[in-house]
């Protein structure tokens, strides 16, 4: 029976990966629209209506590359061709960037308060002159959508802010609207649930690769005496564009706190838990355990903990790289991960499991009973948090992974070579040195998947299982 031991880190998984950077262009943006257009035919819909701001602007920037910076937006698309999109003072100039042809529309109440409004029309007007009458059908999507009749006991509960609905009933009656959120980013089958082609799976790779960066340069700065600041500092991050607040976080309240921002006076002592998290678009790298060099170093009242809590814990990850592949149960994986750290000991609260794009958390199918399928192009971030208290103590080794078939893993042979051989090897390495069986179909997406490190001030040592006797 294989049991979690001590290993030595292979050098491999600390090693920096400089991979180039991938872009969309104007034809990605445009078979994506071609998706969104089909869908809405499907659904006998004649426009889409994406509402997006500051932070949830992802699913119009999957549409356009247009991300919400200062303002509220409106994508208006029809199903029969042509996109607008409806912006602030300031989001007018910036749309620029949007790389196909789009109809950009000035509504100056999306601009800041205190701005000039000299230019301002009645929304509904606008919605008019798109092509929005009382014969359309209007497929609406804010950030999230609402099942069960827990959401004011209707039919439909629109999350967009109430003077834009109220525009819309205005240019085509109540009734002629629907919530199209679901066939975004809903279950089983919405257009952003899944990465389309290889060059998506190789933009989630770069994502991967500058996240592991970082999170390596963190761990060899992490040391006794640094304060926060000062580590956040050392981590070569760029001003690349994230999508969750970053962390470096030393000690009991820091930790328990969870989204706290580092502080120039928050000092690390060795035996300290401690939570070192990145994240760009597309990718989130986290680390939280304890800042100890051998288990001697780990606290007294942590010592207790090492095996039956943090060990526990890099199992029924483990269990869930192990279990994970294209057409295998999101209830499957639950189970894999909370048949080991089920109890309340562990604290797990969320689902262990999550779908990831240019949001952190777009959705998650991961949870008791799902019935739902893990489908090929699934980009997912292994986020499994087990917590409790008295002493605090949280663990999280957490990174994203694409699964993919064998057609699309071939598609991305032919035209990212490069990335596939990294993402070949680490499936090799995860084998050999972790012990974990890992499935072709799961594709890591940076040399730190499934190392965890159980003396944080010590990267030479890693979890991995015994090797098969």
């Amino acid at each position: 029976m294989r049991e979690v031991v001590f290993a030595p880190c292979d050098p491999f998984f600390l090693q920096e990966v400089k991979a180039g950077d991938v872009r969309f262009q104007a034809e990605d943006y445009l078979f994506r629209l071609g998706l969104l257009r089909e869908r809405l035919r499907e659904k006998g819909l004649t426009h889409a209506v994406l509402y997006g701001d500051r932070e949830h602007f992802s699913n119009i920037e999957y549409f356009t590359s247009y991300d919400c910076r200062f303002e509220e937006a409106l994508l208006v698309v029809d199903a029969r061709g042509g996109a607008s999109i409806l912006v602030g003072n300031e989001g007018l100039g910036y749309s620029e960037q949007i790389p196909y042809e789009i109809n950009r529309v000035l509504y100056q109440n999306f601009s800041l308060q205190g701005q000039p409004r000299q230019q301002l029309r009645n929304l509904s007007e606008i919605f008019g002159a798109l092509g929005i009458t009382a014969r359309s059908r209007v497929g609406l999507a804010g950030y999230k959508y609402y099942e069960g009749g827990f959401a004011c006991g209707r039919p439909y509960a629109f999350d967009v802010p109430a003077y834009i609905l109220h525009e819309l009933h205005h240019a085509c009656g109540e009734p002629n609207i629907i919530d199209f959120t679901k066939e975004l980013t809903g279950y089983p089958n919405g257009i952003r649930m899944r990465l389309h082609n290889a060059k998506d799976i190789a933009w989630a790779e770069y994502a991967g690769n500058r996240t592991a960066n970082v999170m390596l340069n963190l761990l060899k700065n992490l040391k006794p005496g640094v304060s926060e600041f000062e580590l956040s500092q050392k981590s070569n991050a760029g001003f690349d564009l994230t999508n969750v607040c970053s962390i470096v976080s030393f000690g009991e309240r820091g930790v328990a706190l969870g989204l706290k921002s580092p502080l120039m006076d928050v000092r690390l002592q060795e035996g300290d838990v401690c939570a070192l998290c990145y994240s760009l678009r597309g990718n989130n790298t986290a680390r939280v355990g304890v800042a100890a060099t051998c288990q001697n170093s780990y606290r007294e009242e942590l010592k207790p903990y090492l095996r039956s809590f943090y060990m526990k814990h890099w199992e029924a990850m483990a269990a869930w790289y192990e279990t994970a592949s294209v057409a295998c149960s999101s209830g499957a994986l639950y189970d894999a991960v909370m048949s080991r750290i089920g109890g309340a000991e562990f604290g797990v609260a969320l689902n262990p499991g999550h779908n990831v794009s240019t949001d952190e958390w777009t959705n998650s199918s991961i949870y008791k009973n799902s019935p739902v399928a893990v489908h090929d192009g699934s980009h997912i971030q292994v986020d499994i948090i087990a917590s409790n208290v008295n002493p605090v103590r949280v663990s999280i080794c957490e990174d994203a992974v694409v699964i993919a078939s064998g057609k699309l893993r071939a598609e991305l042979e032919a035209q990212y070579p490069e990335a596939y051989r990294r993402i070949v090897m680490r499936q090799q390495k995860i084998r050999e040195v972790l012990n974990i069986n890992l499935s072709d179909d799961v594709l890591p997406m940076s040399n730190l998947n499934a190392v965890c490190f159980p003396f944080m001030l010590n990267t030479d040592t890693i979890l991995a299982y015994s090797a098969a006797e």
